[in-house]
C-alpha cells in the first residue's frame, strides 16, 4: 500500500476547475516534487491533503485512511505536517516557543494541568524541549544559537527554516513543503536541499512544491507536473527535464537545452 494515494481529485471554485481528476501516489521514504506554472493547482492540492480545502470529487488516502471527511487537526494527528507558501510565524514568540507549539499534538497539558502542575507536566515539557533541540540540530548552527530570540529578529531564511522545524517537531510521516526556498539565495537554497535529504533519512516522506528547478531536480526522486489543474507528466527528474509538454507548459525551451 502506498503511503499517500491521490485518486481522480477535482476541486472547483464556482465555474473554475482548480484541479481536474489528478491522480498519483507517494511511497514511504520518497521525495516527490510537485511543479507547474502559477495557478496550476499545486497549493490547492496541498490544501486538500491537509483538510483546509475539500475535494469536489475523488479520493485521498493516507496509509489507507480516507482524508476527505477529516478536519485539519485530525489529519495532523495522523502524521501529516505542512509548511505554507507565505510565512506563518508568530513574530513575538521565541524559536523555542515555536517548537513547543509545534509539539502540541504530543502533549496532554490542559488548563487544569497548567495550573496544578502535576509531575507529568514537567516531564512532558522536558520531552518537548529535547525534541525541539534534536530537531534544531538538523539545521546545524542556523537556529540553535537563536533559541531564545523572538522570531521577528531572525533573517528571512531563518524564519523559513523555523517553519520547517516547527513542522518537524510534530514527528510527521508525511511532510508537505510549499516553496521552502522562496526568496532564498542559491547558497541558502542548496542548504535546504541538504536539509530535505536529511529529513528523508529520518524516514519522513516529502511532497515538495518548488519553483527553483535546480532545487527540484537535485532533490526529487520523482516529479509530478500540473498545468491548468491537470497532471500533464510524472517521472524521474531527467525524464521531466526532457518532456516536451512540460517544457512548453512550464520550464521553457531554454532550460530544456541547458
Amino acid at each position: 500500500m502506498s503511503l499517500l494515494e491521490i485518486q481522480s481529485v477535482s476541486v472547483s471554485f464556482g465555474g473554475l476547475m482548480a484541479l481536474k481528476r489528478v491522480s498519483f501516489a507517494l511511497e514511504e521514504g520518497e521525495i516527490v516534487g510537485l511543479i507547474g506554472p502559477n495557478g496550476a493547482g499545486k497549493t490547492t492540492l496541498f490544501n486538500c491533503l491537509s483538510a483546509f480545502q475539500p475535494a469536489s470529487e475523488g479520493h485521498l488516502r493516507y496509509s489507507g485512511i480516507a482524508l476527505e471527511t477529516l478536519s485539519p487537526h485530525q489529519v495532523a494527528a495522523l502524521g501529516v505536517a505542512r509548511t505554507f507558501q507565505t510565512s506563518r510565524i508568530f513574530r513575538r514568540m521565541t524559536v523555542l516557543e515555536h517548537l513547543l507549539v509545534g509539539r502540541h499534538l504530543h502533549q496532554r497539558t490542559g488548563l487544569w494541568a497548567a495550573i496544578a502542575r502535576p509531575a507529568w507536566v514537567a516531564r512532558e515539557e522536558a520531552e518537548a524541549r529535547e525534541c525541539g533541540l534534536r530537531t534544531l540540530a538538523l539545521f546545524e548552527d542556523r537556529l540553535l544559537p537563536r533559541l531564545h530570540d523572538f522570531a521577528d529578529t531572525l533573517s528571512y531564511a531563518n524564519r523559513r527554516r523555523l517553519e520547517i522545524a516547527r513542522a518537524l517537531v510534530a514527528e510527521p510521516r508525511l511532510l508537505l513543503l510549499d516553496e521552502p526556498t522562496a526568496g532564498m539565495n542559491p547558497h541558502e537554497s542548496a542548504g535546504i536541499v541538504q536539509l530535505i535529504k536529511k529529513i528523508r533519512d529520518l524516514g519522513i516522506t516529502v511532497l515538495l512544491i518548488e519553483h527553483d528547478m535546480k532545487v527540484i531536480m537535485g532533490v526529487s526522486d520523482r516529479i509530478v507536473v500540473l498545468d491548468h489543474g491537470e497532471k500533464i507528466a510524472e517521472g524521474l527528474p531527467e525524464e521531466i527535464r526532457r518532456n516536451e509538454e512540460v517544457l512548453r507548459a512550464y520550464m521553457g525551451r531554454r532550460y530544456g537545452r541547458a
